[in-house]
């Protein structure tokens, strides 16, 4: 699904400290990390370290995408999360 405004929460996709929205890594700039991480799948931590925003902010924003099809998600072992662009979002990219 292309990424809509609704989600666009920071136009520069910077962050800052603090737990409000305003922390939030715009869905287009975490689609560009992952297109360009070393592999195509990626762990919360990975993308939170991108962004200097803490994983609980960032695995909130990756759930977000998933609902709206932007991401694709694995649950692993009750403990690691791993995160890969949809189809949908390749084709567009």
């Amino acid at each position: 699904m292309p990424i809509d405004s609704e989600h666009r929460l920071r136009a520069d996709g910077g962050s800052e400290s603090g737990d409000s929205d305003d922390s939030s890594v715009t869905p287009q700039a975490i689609v560009d990390s992952i297109l360009a991480a070393p592999v195509p799948v990626v762990n919360t931590q990975y993308l939170a370290g991108q962004y200097s925003t803490s994983v609980e902010e960032m695995h909130k924003q990756l759930s977000a995408m998933v609902e709206d099809g932007t991401l694709e998600h694995l649950h692993v072992e009750g403990r690691w999360h791993l995160w890969w662009l949809s189809l949908e979002t390749e084709r567009t990219e």
